[in-house]
């Protein structure tokens, strides 16, 4: 990646009312606020309140507020109160707070990311 690329990674948002279909591929963070159906391969990863994504997830640091059906491949992931989460995840440091809802395996591992398939 070159130094100008690097560069003008701020961060990406999809807004409250967007509804996109499709992957999404950003070298800086990424805020869903609204609606995505496909996988995110990002820095880091919030999915907001009203957030909701369809697909995997490969990220340094993924917060969840939101809903999630798919897999989570995450150094660390943190799963809000009253989240959904529907898919297995791949972690290094976990976080669930109380009144999160998960269903699937988890597994710990020192490289998470390195299971891309």
């Amino acid at each position: 990646m070159n130094a100008e690329y690097q560069t003008i990674a701020s961060t990406l948002t999809i807004p409250r009312r967007a509804s996109i279909e499709g992957a999404i591929d950003f070298p800086g963070p990424v805020v869903i606020d609204g609606t995505l159906v496909g996988e995110v391969r990002a820095a880091s990863l919030i999915i907001s309140e009203r957030g909701s994504l369809k697909g995997s997830i490969w990220a340094g640091s993924v917060v969840v507020m939101g809903e999630v059906a798919g897999d989570i491949y995450a150094v660390t992931l943190t799963l809000k109160t009253a989240c959904s989460v529907q898919g297995n995840i791949f972690h290094r440091h976990l976080e669930l707070e109380d009144g999160c809802y998960f269903e699937g395996k988890s597994r710990r591992h020192n490289e998470p990311l390195a299971l891309i398939p």
